[in-house]
């Protein structure tokens, strides 16, 4: 049954009229008061189009919702509507992301309006730790991985919210999930750059932070907290967190978290228990690529090449992204069983894949497809995948030593500032 509102004829009734339904979450009701906005819009008419613009953006009508706030800034421009036009490009783009229809240049006018906003919204307020958590999010979600500007922005949230006077804090639980939301966020991208130190102290920070609030589900936060641990090598917390994740609440489905269990066991040398994790709990119907690659892997560790095999076969009839690993296995598991010609044909479809999808060259694949080539008699087309093979390498390697280079000025820096921070406090002291 639709509610049936009585529309006063005064912008400040019907402002008020527009909150009353929104404490109600009905964004519909706001939305229908749009009709009665003036055409060009007037200063006494903005709270009323700052709230039917809100509410078009919850109802995803993110077009009319934009134009609306744009009109309302050209009269009175402040940092809460450039966030907010921020905000409306961003999730227009969360809402794009599925839908392969949508055109390119709406996506990229889309991606120009957030850039153009968010930078406006942190130029009028720097310390923002909404909108600095959403620019990490469009870095590390919507542009595909790109971890180091996002991690910067994270960073840039957990020390605005640090910053803030105590009180505040106490007073602004919306603002401390955006600090939970960055915490796991960033814990997330310093682990996918390898900077496991600052993955561990933000995945850790994120369960603290949340642990009465559950801003985030409590599954996510735990599993992410075992996936560093394993990055790290502590076995035992990560198999902790990993198990204690299996029964916290969130969404049902956790077959990631048993492919995570299973590393564990592959890890210690227990290839039966890591096998027993993915068979026991994880349907086959169900097994996603990289579960039956690890299964693949398992079985191979415990010396069942033919399970191996079959495993290998079954990721490869469903995997779109990862083919080119897969085919690495099964390229490197016939030759170990004499078979140089299935061994050829995987390591050469292997370094095919990854040039077609990932526009570059797979170093490893070609590496061994070359050795490959000259047990089978080829010294020619050995010389040439071997040469391809070290040029993928070098350019591989000099992206590798510029991470490792970079991490070593960081960590030297930080144990310089520790080692300036401990003497002054001595100088204190006496």
């Amino acid at each position: 049954m639709e509610s049936v509102i009585h529309f006063p004829t005064n912008p400040q009734a019907l402002f008020e009229q527009a909150v009353a339904a929104r404490r109600k979450n009905d964004f519909a009701a706001v939305a229908a008061l749009e009709r009665f906005l003036p055409s060009p819009l007037a200063p006494d008419w903005l709270p009323l189009a700052d709230e039917i613009s809100f509410a078009l953006g919850h109802l995803r009508r993110h077009q009319p919702a934009i134009a609306l706030l744009l009109a309302a800034w050209e009269i009175q421009p402040t940092q809460r509507r450039a966030s907010s036009l921020a905000y409306l490009h961003y999730d227009a783009l969360f809402a794009l992301k599925t839908d392969r229809r949508a055109p390119a240049d709406a996506r990229e006018r889309l991606r120009n309006g957030f850039r153009l906003w968010i930078g406006r919204a942190l130029e009028l307020n720097p310390s923002s730790v909404k909108d600095l958590y959403r620019l990490g999010e469009y870095e590390a979600q919507l542009e595909s991985m790109h971890d180091k500007p996002a991690l910067r922005a994270f960073l840039g949230a957990v020390e605005a919210w640090r910053a803030l006077p105590a009180e505040l804090r106490a007073s602004r639980g919306d603002l401390r999930k955006y600090l939970v939301k960055a915490l796991y966020a960033g814990a997330r991208s310093a682990l996918r750059l390898g900077q496991l130190p600052l993955a561990r102290r933000m995945s850790f920070d994120a369960i603290r932070e949340d642990e009465k609030t559950d801003f985030l589900e409590p599954v996510h936060k735990l599993s992410l907290a075992g996936k560093v641990c394993l990055a790290t090598g502590e076995l035992v917390h990560a198999e902790r967190a990993l198990r204690l994740s299996l029964d916290a609440k969130g969404p049902p489905r956790r077959d990631w978290i048993f492919g995570l269990l299973a590393e564990c066991c592959q890890r210690r040398g227990d290839h039966a228990a890591g096998c027993a994790w993915i068979e026991a709990h994880v349907p086959a119907p169900r097994r996603a690529p990289f579960l039956w690659r690890l299964l693949g892997d398992l079985k191979r560790a415990a010396g069942d090449a033919q399970a191996a095999f079959n495993c290998y076969e079954a990721s490869l009839q469903r995997d779109r992204m990862g083919r080119h690993l897969t085919l690495q296995r099964i390229g490197e598991l016939a030759r170990e069983r004499g078979d140089l010609k299935r061994a050829e044909r995987a390591f050469a479809e292997a370094a095919d894949f990854k040039r077609r999808h990932f526009n570059s060259d797979d170093g490893r694949s070609l590496g061994e497809l070359a050795e490959v080539l000259e047990l089978r008699g080829r010294p020619e087309r050995a010389a040439e995948a071997r040469d391809r093979g070290q040029r993928a390498e070098r350019v591989e390697g000099r992206g590798k030593n510029w991470k490792h280079n970079r991490n070593q000025r960081r960590n030297r820096a930080a144990r310089e500032a520790a080692a300036r921070a401990e003497a002054k406090k001595a100088g204190g002291e006496r």
